[in-house]
């Protein structure tokens, strides 16, 4: 049994079988309905969940649910555990699960542990995961591999080609046996997309036996949290704004009228759960009614008005 420690936490993981990058992916989609679903950091009992199939088997996924159902039962022994005040305690991730309505939805019940490790600001896989969340296809699937592998200690990491087509769900393309077109059309896209987007740095190095090449190596740089507050915020800008630096002095800075996001969610970030519910009721909560509309409020919304309060208190 492996033990995966949690960054910025005393909580740890725990897994009877090796986390598939699939698993990590699973994870990672029922982490973001629980975003979606306004689920409270803490709660006193556990919760339903409801996600649709489709969602969590992902791009390619088997439509009759026989993988997802494989998942579903691993990530049930998938187990926290960690110390509170000095008392230990343990609880598993996943605690029961049903497929309904003919497959196409997934019922999940999440013990309070679970929510709390799954969506926890302060925790700084949560910051990875929101990141990782907006990546997709191969991107995605680059990721959930090279994570696999960072859990392990590593600094990098070297893949036989048949070892990353197989990695990457591509062994059944024979427009894929060919070096170049595995790069020009997986593996540069993927890796374009994690180091705009995610919380690494990486970098590919081809390795030759004689003319050809016969291995990949990936090595990475994970950002610390502050970076990846960074990232997050910076992913949180329309694309068209996306880091693009102000071109000239005088014009109107692109994002106006409030604290700079990052140091807004580093601030947030750093806030125990009980002062996150304070400054959440203080600037109206999640759901917020305006002029008799009711407004679903982001999270990175909430801490930057959180924050500009904080900020004017201060002076």
């Amino acid at each position: 049994m492996r033990e995966l420690t949690v960054p910025s936490s005393a909580v740890a993981l725990r897994s009877d079988q090796p986390l598939t990058p699939a698993m990590v992916s699973t994870v990672w989609e029922i982490a973001s309905a629980l975003d979606e679903q306004r689920v409270p950091v803490t709660v006193p009992n556990a919760v339903w969940v409801e996600v649709p199939s489709a969602r969590l088997r992902g791009e390619g996924g088997r439509s009759d649910n026989v993988w997802l159902r494989e998942c579903l039962d691993r990530l049930m022994g998938v187990k926290l555990s960690g110390e509170y005040r000095g008392d230990p305690w343990g609880a598993v991730v996943l605690a029961e699960w049903h497929i309904t309505e003919g497959g196409s939805l997934v019922r999940l019940l999440i013990p309070p542990a679970g929510i709390h490790a799954l969506r926890s600001p302060a925790n700084f896989t949560k910051i990875e995961a929101h990141a990782a969340h907006r990546l997709t296809g191969h991107g995605r699937q680059l990721y959930a591999i090279l994570s696999d592998k960072k859990r392990l200690g590593r600094p990098y990491w070297t893949f036989t080609l048949d070892e990353l087509r197989a990695l990457m769900g591509v062994n059944d393309k024979t427009s894929y046996v060919r070096w170049n077109n595995l790069r020009q059309w997986v593996l540069d896209p993927a890796l374009e997309a994690i180091n705009d987007y995610g919380t690494v740095s990486v970098t590919m190095t081809p390795e030759k036996r004689g003319r050809s090449v016969h291995a990949v190596r990936f090595d990475w740089r994970w950002k610390d949290p502050h970076d990846a507050a960074e990232t997050l915020a910076e992913n949180d800008k329309h694309s068209v704004q996306r880091r693009k630096p102000q071109t000239t002095t005088d014009a109107p800075p692109i994002i106006e009228d409030q604290p700079e996001p990052e140091s807004a969610l580093v601030w947030w970030s750093s806030l125990r759960d009980d002062e996150q519910r304070h400054w959440i009721e203080r600037t109206g909560g999640p759901v917020k009614q305006v002029s008799g509309y009711t407004i679903t409020r982001k999270e990175a919304d909430i801490a930057r008005a959180a924050h500009q309060i904080f900020l004017t208190s201060q002076h």
